[in-house]
């Protein structure tokens, strides 16, 4: 009878009989494809790895699943846990990966990652020109990320950049049947940043002195990086009194101390400040030059609005430009340098100013204007501009007048007046409103006479019988010219009878005489008829026509009845 032997393995002790079946049986019955196996590696060439799993023919991996960076990970004795991929020959042949296995433990992984919100490493291995996306891995899993989803947008590189570096990154979607995800390293930046962001302000507060080192400059101010965030550093608050150039007082890179002066949490920003870490001199400024002082300045800069003063070291001044002059489009300027001397007219808090004027120590000339030359008044000038809208007229006045093409004329509408008018001729006008605000003078021609349409009804009352001269002929009426540049209409129907082509009856300069019918003083317009002036002229007539006949019968009558009453007395 055998006796069972106990045999030495690298897997433990097992009983030679005992196994020696279940053994056989696996021997035998080749494996399933997809089933998981427990090798051991006992051979390596040049292009696979031979392992032994209890078959009766070895199974072989590629050797480049367990190649990374030119190094082989595998030597022989190893174990590993690897999945059948084909059997084939009959089971001769059994193919075996590794890259099964840990495909399905890196599509457990961002799974989860969807699942939980979370970000996970992702190595960018090539660009898609075509496509315009890059494709990388997460272990066995094909990433694709596009190309506006690979870095913020206001930084996105060349894709050299990119390529064969590791981002985290968010997957956004996972594709089970092509086993592919979508991801977005632009999503995990935003997030982390706005995470950093959060615990920042959540750290911070209105006084607080931080270091920064300066990022940009630019004109108006420089941002300094605070670590998560930037923060602004207008120019006005680098130093007490004025920075013209920002780049006299920092350069980029330089860490600094500053004073955060205001937060605006909901839009993230920061306002921050270096000359608030010093005292301020302004607060003795106030009460040296008080409202309605008289002061003296330097101009040292030009601005959009105005010219800024230097009072003294570290106070300031401000000239608006409606200051300077009372008349507000005048050619009054200053320069650098200038001495400036005016009233303080108001004290800017806010932006730490004396406000000052200077046409304060002045006559406001727009108060002799009123006073010499009131509205109403009559005054005589010359033509300086022609425009399509009107005449500017200088008069000696305080600016030019304007006399609008509208009133030039009660009844005539000058369309071109440079037909009417030149540049120097003289003209008298009356000033019709006097606007210092606006700095604008009307003045007025035709209001030198009455308005001939107030007394319209009283010149053309209806049914007056007119003798007109005809201006021109349209297609459908007769414009004809009246006394004091007034016009009247004669509509076609007002005409002749049966007559429809006025162009064959009349031509400018024909005389006519109509009647009036209609005078409108809101449109100006007086309606004239030929018509009715012909029909009241003949029935005029035809009466004048039957008085005359019933005179002449009744002078008949009265001679028949002498003659009656001569006979019947001669019979007597």
């Amino acid at each position: 009878m055998a006796e069972n032997k106990e045999i030495q393995t690298e897997n433990g002790n097992f009983n030679e009989f005992e196994n020696f079946e279940s053994m056989l049986e696996s021997s035998i019955n080749p494996p399933t494809k997809g089933s998981i196996v427990k090798c051991t590696v006992v051979g390596i060439t040049d292009n696979d790895i031979l392992v032994n799993f209890g078959y009766k023919t070895e199974g072989v991996v590629d050797i480049n699943e367990f190649r990374k960076d030119g190094e082989l990970s595998v030597k022989l004795g190893d174990e590993l846990e690897l999945e059948v991929v084909s059997v084939s020959g009959g089971g001769a042949y059994v193919k075996l990966s590794k890259k099964g296995l840990e495909l399905r433990h890196d599509i457990d992984e961002v799974v989860k990652s969807i699942n939980k919100g979370k970000a996970i490493p992702v190595k960018i291995v090539k660009y898609d020109e075509k496509n315009k996306k890059y494709l990388g891995k997460h272990g066995e899993v094909d990433v694709h990320i596009l190309e506006h989803q690979i870095d913020h947008k206001n930084k996105i590189k060349e894709p050299k950049h990119y390529i064969g570096k590791v981002f985290n990154c968010k997957i956004l979607k996972f594709d089970s049947k092509s086993k592919t995800a979508l991801g977005s390293r632009k999503q995990y930046l935003i997030e982390a940043q706005e995470e950093e962001k959060k615990n920042f302000f959540n750290s911070i507060k209105e006084g607080d002195v931080l270091k920064g080192t300066v990022k940009s400059i630019k004109e108006f101010g420089a941002f300094i990086n605070l670590g998560p965030v930037d923060g602004f550093l207008a120019r006005e608050n680098i130093a007490w009194g004025r920075v013209t150039k920002v780049e006299k007082y920092l350069e980029v890179d330089d860490k600094v101390d500053v004073k955060i002066i205001k937060i605006d949490r909901e839009n993230s920003k920061i306002d921050l400040s270096i000359k608030d870490l010093k005292e301020n001199p302004w607060a003795a400024a106030k009460s040296k030059y008080p409202v309605g002082s008289e002061i003296k300045g330097t101009v040292i800069v030009k601005l959009k609005n105005g010219y800024v003063v230097e009072i003294e070291s570290g106070v300031e001044g401000f000239v608006p430009y409606e200051e300077l002059s009372w008349i507000k489009k005048s050619n009054v300027s200053l320069n650098k340098g200038d001495q400036v001397i005016g009233r303080v007219i108001d004290i800017d808090d806010k932006r730490e100013k004396l406000v000052i004027s200077v046409k304060a120590l002045q006559e406001n000339p727009w108060d002799l204007m009123k006073k010499n030359h009131p509205e109403g008044s009559i005054v005589k000038g010359k033509i300086k501009g022609i425009t399509e809208f009107g005449l500017f007229v200088d008069f000696g006045g305080v600016v030019d007048g304007l006399v609008r093409k509208t009133d030039i004329s009660w009844t005539e509408e000058v369309s071109d007046l440079n037909e009417r008018f030149k540049v120097g001729d003289e003209v008298e006008a009356k000033i019709l409103t006097i606007d210092p605000e606006k700095e604008r003078i009307a003045l007025g021609i035709k209001q030198l006479e009455k308005n001939p349409w107030k007394e319209i009804d009283k010149l053309y009352p209806v049914g007056k019988v007119v003798e007109a001269v005809v201006d021109s002929v349209e297609k459908d009426q007769l414009v004809v010219n009246l006394t004091k540049g007034i016009k009247g209409i004669i509509p076609i129907k007002e005409v002749d009878e049966g007559k429809s082509n006025l162009s064959e009856q009349f031509k400018h300069g024909d005389v006519v005489k109509a009647t009036v019918i209609k005078t409108d003083v809101k449109t100006k317009k007086i309606l004239l008829s030929i018509k009715k002036y012909k029909y009241d002229s003949e029935r005029s007539e035809v009466k004048e026509y039957m008085k005359k006949l019933q005179k002449q019968t009744e002078d008949s009558f009265s001679l028949g009845e002498l003659i009656k009453e001569k006979i019947s007395g001669n019979n007597q």
